[in-house]
């Protein structure tokens, strides 16, 4: 069965089993050349279902379409339907798709496996769900925290009142006394030390992490700069003992 159509008519008492082959040939005479093209079945019935089979469309505005209803969707085989068919045309040029609706067609069901539809999925509203948070987890006690602090704490009192019985002399110190600008960097270098340790600290109880990324990137260089010259001057005080120590023995 042929027929020609030509824009707007349509094509009525159309008819095809699962056996048919349906062909579609179309010529577009505009300027403006199309660069996709497709046939739309939309079926009439309560389930409106569409399918999309895409055409081929020359740059010279000739196209074809065909459909083998043997091969073509599974849901052309859900019994015998209507369907609408709808002629779409685009392009990168055209803003608004050219659609021309060409008619209907009835679709017999197979006589053979005929394709079974499978159950409408119904969407209802599920069970509220109550999002139930991790509770906080148990704190130590204080008295046992605060003993392992101070056994934490003792090594370096015990280090301090070993030093006090040995007699131990801070000369560097005495040095540096002498000399105000490098008792300032002696200061400084401590200083910008415990600085770091008590970010260290903050970091552990309240503050996040960038903050503490500003803060030790200006402590740390402090630290290096005034470090430098407290070393250097150590250096130079260990070499003079050496130099003393080597002068006795000749």
């Amino acid at each position: 069965m042929v027929f020609r159509l030509e824009y707007p008519n349509t094509v009525e008492n159309l008819t095809a089993d699962s056996t048919d082959l349906l062909k579609f040939s179309f010529k577009i005479e505009n300027s403006e050349r199309p660069h996709q093209a497709m046939v739309v079945f939309q079926s009439q019935d309560e389930f409106q279902d569409e399918i999309m089979v895409a055409a081929s469309v020359r740059s010279s505005g000739k196209g074809r379409f065909e459909l083998n209803f043997a091969k073509a969707d599974r849901k052309f085989k859900y019994g015998t339907r209507k369907y609408s068919m709808t002629f779409l045309l685009g392009g990168f040029t055209i803003d608004e798709p050219f659609k021309y609706t060409l008619g209907e067609i009835e679709v017999q069901a197979p006589t053979v496996n005929p394709a079974t539809r499978p159950s409408r999925v119904e969407y209802k509203s599920q069970p509220e769900i109550h999002h139930q948070f991790r509770p906080d987890q148990k704190l130590i006690n204080k008295a046992i925290s605060g003993a392992f602090t101070l056994l934490v704490l003792t090594p370096f009192a015990a280090l301090f009142i070993i030093w006090s019985q040995l007699g131990i002399k801070f000369e560097p110190l005495k040095s540096l006394v002498r000399k105000p600008l490098d008792l300032v960097a002696a200061i400084v270098f401590f200083a910008s030390l415990i600085g770091i340790e008590y970010v260290f600290y903050s970091y552990w109880t309240h503050v996040t992490l960038f903050p503490v990324l500003r803060y030790l990137s200006v402590l740390s260089l402090v630290a290096i700069v005034s470090g430098r010259s407290v070393l250097t001057l150590v250096q130079a005080r260990r070499l003079q003992r050496t130099a003393g120590s080597a002068k006795k023995q000749s």
